[in-house]
């Protein structure tokens, strides 16, 4: 086996690094403040540098080889048939995590003896982490809308093309995505914010639970005939039922109980059918 090195992003501090291993070893223990800063870290660390012998891949193409490759069509198409969502999906996905960490571990990739082959280890766990949870909320609210009684058009999960447009579905002619935190506002990633409507969880800090909501243009949700009040991310739970404006990056956007959204888009459908 060719001698393996691994090369960090200079960019990446101390507090980057440190926020990645415990990631890494606590996974779901990261402050509000820490989960910023692991979105940053996680990203930079997609320009990480492996090289094998003399050849030099990036974090991101290991990543696309020997886990999105390898497990993602397998996991999509387990998560199709399990009829218990919150719980099963959960599992399963942990069970491929531990898969993926002894495959690098086999290819060398993963070892005491590379430095910094950990960040490499952490890297992969955060996106393969991130890719199954959000297809499993994903499919979670095809099912709920679907069941709810909502007309939609929705991208074929099945397909890798598909599954990397810039959408996930269309209602009333808006076209929407599917987040599985609002943390997604402030990746890189996932900028700039071109839907009408993002179906996606906000953390509720009292009730110290996660709530399913729509954070929507003011375009969108005046379509749908909507009043406001106005807060901030962090506070816009508290004020639920009632719909909220926030600002956030120069524009405004307005969070929406996930069951207000459908009542109001059921009403709508409903409308336009009887006119026909």
């Amino acid at each position: 086996m060719p001698q393996v090195s691994i090369t960090l992003p200079p960019n990446l501090t101390a507090r980057h690094l440190r926020v990645a291993l415990k990631y890494f070893e606590r996974t779901d223990r990261l402050s509000p403040q820490e989960w910023r800063v692991a979105l940053e870290t996680f990203d930079a660390l997609g320009k990480g540098i492996v090289t094998i012998g003399r050849r030099r891949t990036s974090f991101q193409q290991v990543y696309d080889r020997y886990v999105d490759r390898q497990y993602a069509d397998g996991f999509r198409d387990e998560l199709m048939v399990l009829k218990n969502l919150e719980t099963d999906a959960e599992a399963l996905q942990r069970k491929i995590a531990f898969e993926m960490l002894a495959r690098l571990e086999r290819e060398e990739l993963y070892s005491e003896e590379v430095e910094n082959s950990k960040y490499l280890a952490a890297y992969c766990l955060y996106w393969w982490t991130s890719f199954a949870r959000g297809y499993r909320f994903e499919l979670m609210i095809f099912r709920d809308l679907g069941s709810s009684g909502i007309a939609f058009v929705a991208h074929d999960l099945r397909s890798r093309v598909q599954r990397r447009s810039p959408y996930d579905l269309a209602v009333l002619g808006q076209l929407g995505d599917i987040k599985s935190t609002t943390y997604f506002l402030h990746s890189t990633r996932a900028l700039p914010l071109n839907c009408d409507f993002y179906i996606t969880r906000l953390y509720h800090p009292r009730r110290r639970r996660y709530l399913s909501v729509v954070v929507m243009t003011e375009e969108a949700w005046q379509a749908l005939n909507g009043e406001v009040a106005t807060a901030q991310l962090s506070t816009a739970a508290g004020f639920f039922p009632k719909p909220v404006q926030i600002a956030f990056e120069g524009r405004r956007f307005v969070i929406v109980p996930l069951d207000l959204w459908k009542e109001k888009v059921k009403k709508l459908q409903q409308e336009e059918e009887d006119e026909i």
